[in-house]
Parts: structure tokens; sequence; C-alpha cells
């Protein structure tokens, strides 16, 4: 099965497949074991950790063992589910950090009828103008440029996948091509040549991340942030406790090893909050 997934048979005969194929078993002892990154430059090859915290009593709620490759955010609703299970309480809002903030998770949790707090992905950075710039009313489905000029045409401008991999249709303002010919900062908005004007996708979560994106730039959004440190301090305990490197083969038993971690780090936890652990290297 791995030299399989490396060769693409033709009619000339067998050769080797280019590019990486999707989901690549990776390891003849380990089949769950994926690819996966840290950032662009950082790789690492195994599982992914998924944790969730009170960050009050700063208790570990809730685990889960992701595949290397799958995106940070794939179970978060069942992690709050979980938390809730196991604890016997009621979240009533969850934090996270930026890998949560994407648009498909916080339709999931709207869905839900959840809060979630996390921050809006940053929007990489070009040669235009950004989307930013445009003032965008949904309610009243006006697009506002940074030269003033107001643009009512909302029209389909394709389909695009999101971090789930699924595929949606958005919807854009296109700008009326003669308007931006004349305005004099078409050359830092319009990246399209000659007859075309500038074009503003909205995302299908629109509403959804407009709202993220205002308490994100408000002072109420600062508690909320002091609150998810709470996460990474755990995160760096279960570090400590060998997470790092998983000791079984497979997610099943890899999941095992996590939550044994998680509830030694609880009861350390709660024995140094009480004064047990007092005078203990």
């Amino acid at each position: 099965q791995l030299l399989l997934q490396d060769v693409e048979r033709k009619p000339e005969g067998a050769t080797i497949k280019e590019g990486v194929s999707k989901d690549r078993v990776i390891s003849v002892h380990d089949p769950e074991m994926r690819h996966g990154r840290k950032s662009k430059a950082k790789r690492f090859d195994g599982h992914k950790a998924a944790v969730a915290v009170d960050p009050e009593s700063q208790l570990i709620t809730a685990v889960a063992v992701l595949p290397g490759n799958a995106p940070d955010n794939q179970q978060a609703l069942a992690l709050v589910e979980q938390t809730e299970a196991n604890a016997e309480v009621e979240v009533e809002v969850t934090i996270g950090d930026c890998a949560y903030g994407d648009g498909a998770t916080r339709q999931a949790f709207a869905d839900a009828e959840r809060e979630l707090v996390a921050k809006v992905p940053d929007r990489p950075a070009g040669a235009q103008m950004p989307k930013a710039d445009f003032r965008i009313d949904l309610e009243q489905q006006t697009c506002t440029c940074p030269a003033g000029r107001e643009c009512r045409t909302l029209e389909p401008v394709g389909r695009q996948k999101d971090r789930q991999g699924e595929s949606q249709e958005r919807l854009g303002f296109k700008f009326d091509p003669e308007v931006c010919a004349a305005c004099p900062l078409r050359t830092s908005c319009v990246k399209a040549g000659p007859g075309k004007g500038r074009t503003v996708s909205l995302h299908p979560q629109e509403r959804l991340l407009q709202k993220a994106r205002a308490l994100q730039a408000s002072a109420a959004f600062r508690p909320y942030r002091q609150l998810r440190q709470a996460a990474e301090h755990r995160i760096a305990r279960l570090m400590q406790l060998g997470v790092r490197q998983a000791r079984y083969v497979g997610r099943v038993k890899t999941r095992y090893q996590l939550l044994l971690a998680a509830t030694v780090a609880n009861l350390t936890l709660v024995a140094t909050n009480v004064g047990l652990m007092r005078g203990r290297g």
C-alpha cells in the first residue's frame, strides 16, 4: 500500500505519481500516522492532540487525538460537548485561538446555538487595497470603496473550498469598470486589466466574521485573550508529561496516553492548590 500510493498506472506502464497522495500513509508500523505541519517551515510525523481547558480552574476537561494532517479545529464542537459531559456543567462561552476562527467553525457553533470567541485569521498581504478598506453593509447590501464609491451589484463570483474541503458558492460586489477606470486609486486597488472593475468577494459566513472582527477590535476582547492563555499553560504541562512523543501505535492508544497525562496534570494541579505538593520536587 505504501508503494502503490506513489505509483500511477498508465497505458505505457507504471510511473511515479507527481505530487503527494491525499491522506498519505507514511508508516508500515502505524498506518494512522500522517504528515503534519506546525508551520510552513516545521513539519512532523504522527498525530495531533486537541485539548479543552476550564480557564478558571485550569483543569483539562476533554481531550482528543486527531490525524497529523487534520485541521486543528476538526473536533472543536465535540470537545465542548465532552467537557459538559465530563464536568457536568454548561459551557457558556468557548474561547479558541486563530485556528478556530474560520467561518465554518463559527457556523457550526452558531447552528448549535453556542458562543465561540476566537481571533479571525489575518488576510494574506497583497499589492492591492485589502477588503478591510471597504465598508460592507450586509443589511443594505452595499459596498463602499476607499474612494467613497458605492456598489450595489452583488453577483456570484465562483466557488471556493473552505478549511474543511467543502465547496461553497460565493457572492461578490462588482464595481463598474468605468467608475474604476476614472478613479485615481485604481492602480493600488484593481488587479485586473483594462475594462475590469474591482470585485469584493463575500465570505459565506461574512456576517459572523464581521461580528467577530468588531469584537476583536474592541476592549472587550482583551479578557478573552488572557483567558485563552490558560490552555497554553496546560498544553505546556502535558509536554512536560511526555505527550510530545506518542508511546503507542494508533490513535486509540495514543488517546489513552493523552488521557493518562491529562489525569496526572489535573491531579497534581489540585494537589498543589490544596497544599499536598508542598515541599516536593
